[in-house]
């Protein structure tokens, strides 16, 4: 599996998580850190080249994700 598809599947647990959640709303910073936490920052480093790219990823899930949750 490649890295953005073990980030994506991070990200569904993440969001899914009911401790990520204040009041019913996901709280992204909580799933990033979960996501860095169990895949090591170190890793992601490694395999995408910064943390930058990381971040391109997660923004974009962030994003499909509250696409969805508006439609």
């Amino acid at each position: 599996m490649n890295i953005e598809n073990q980030i994506a599947e991070l990200f569904r647990a993440g969001v899914a998580n009911p401790e990520n959640k204040l009041n019913g709303v996901v709280d992204y910073d909580f799933v990033c850190a979960d996501i860095m936490i169990e895949m090591s920052i170190d890793i992601l480093i490694e395999e995408m080249g910064s943390l930058d790219e990381f971040y391109k990823v997660f923004d974009s899930l962030v994003d499909i994700e509250l696409a969805l949750e508006a439609a």
